[in-house]
């Protein structure tokens, strides 16, 4: 549905030209929801706004639904009005004037008869349940209700494609959360091809079909939210997602192919992994895991010496409802575990650890990774 190739943008800054997409390319499935995900200033919001028309790449091509609207070959582009997408911004950009209604309407008062529209209208706001608030002004409503409206906005003229920036991160935690589930069930609902962009993790991972990691203009990789959290290509992937171990390593034997099974090393012991597509022969190793794929057990179990396999003692426990965050310690170097609330080791006692070789990957060492600044 969505094709984006090799998308370059800059922008005049006061020390010259900042490059801001530096050859993005990634495609979106009809019916999918594809989240651009990356710390703020990363180009996330640069490359919707370039599929949505806002901004003017340099060079690149974006086509949807096989229909070219930007491509700078041959000059193509297509203005935003004409592209047949829905756009929720960030602050929601709702006309305080104007009542639920009327916002919505907005998008239909010059392509529909007036009869048209109420229909239009009320078969949307009833679809987000909010037909009872179509007389009310806009700075009478909660912020979940807003959101509700700017999304009722850009749906009701039943656009090819929705883009959304950052749509939830004005909501409260709670309520962020509760739309989160909302917002997914709308979008299956409707079946309507998605491009989110947002820079928190757990919003991605609980929304996405699949997930593009960016990093200063570019796309560093795409993948499934499981993938791309269990079992990611790049280290700057498994270091932005989520929390992780990462432990010093040295290579007995590896394998020639990324996913071959290797023999490690470390301060904590030794352990089978799998190779990364970043490692290298002659590299520098670390190994990665994480926090809930480590299984703890009674001292009495044993480190046998066994591969994956090891002893700490429990430094910091903290509890977190659902799960308790360990941070142990074996051999001067920290690791952190996720442990069952009704099983939860206390402070001073060891405790024996294990983690599956599916669960262990190996990638370049870095020196921007501090284990001990993470633990």
């Amino acid at each position: 549905m969505i094709s984006v190739r090799d998308l370059e943008k800059s922008f005049a800054g006061a020390r010259g030209e900042v490059r801001a997409l530096s050859g993005v390319s990634f495609e979106v499935g009809k019916g999918e929801l594809f989240t651009l995900l990356g710390p703020s200033g990363c180009g996330k919001t640069t490359t919707l706004r370039c599929i949505a028309g806002l901004e003017l790449p340099l060079a690149g091509e974006i086509r949807i639904e096989d229909r070219p609207v930007f491509s700078a070959v041959d000059g193509t582009f297509v203005p935003p009005e004409r592209r047949n997408i829905g756009m929720v911004f960030q602050s929601y950009a709702i006309w305080p004037h104007m009542t639920v209604f009327q916002n919505v309407a907005y998008p239909l008062a010059k392509e529909a008869s007036r009869s048209e529209i109420g229909e239009r209208v009320a078969r949307i706001l009833d679809r987000l349940s909010l037909g009872a608030l179509a007389d009310r002004l806009a700075p009478n409503l909660s912020g979940g209700q807003q959101q509700r409206v700017a999304l009722a906005r850009a749906l009701v003229a039943q656009p090819q494609v929705l883009l959304l920036d950052e749509p939830l991160s004005n909501l409260d935690a709670k309520l962020r959360e509760q739309m989160r589930f909302e917002l997914k069930a709308l979008q299956e609902s409707f079946g309507i091809t998605t491009v989110y962009v947002t820079h928190d993790q757990e919003e991605a991972l609980a929304l996405s079909d699949r997930i593009g990691l960016m990093q200063e203009g570019s796309l560093v990789e795409v993948g499934s939210p499981a993938d791309l959290y269990l079992h990611p290509a790049h280290k700057i992937t498994a270091d932005f997602l989520g929390t992780a171990n990462f432990i010093p390593a040295h290579v007995q034997r590896g394998g020639n192919q990324p996913g071959d099974e290797m023999l490690l090393e470390s301060p904590i012991g030794s352990f089978v992994a799998r190779r990364s597509v970043e490692w290298q022969p002659g590299m520098a190793a670390q190994l990665f895991f994480r926090p809930e794929c480590v299984d703890l057990g009674e001292e009495t179990a044993g480190a046998d010496g066994a591969p994956n396999r090891g002893s700490a003692i429990v430094e910091r426990v903290t509890f977190l409802g659902n799960a308790a965050d360990v941070i142990m310690r074996c051999n001067e170097v920290r690791l952190r575990a996720r442990a069952h609330p009704t099983r939860i080791p206390a402070v001073g006692q060891r405790v024996c650890f294990s983690v599956a070789p599916g669960s262990c990957m190996v990638f370049r060492a870095d020196s921007s990774v501090d284990v001990r600044k993470r633990a």
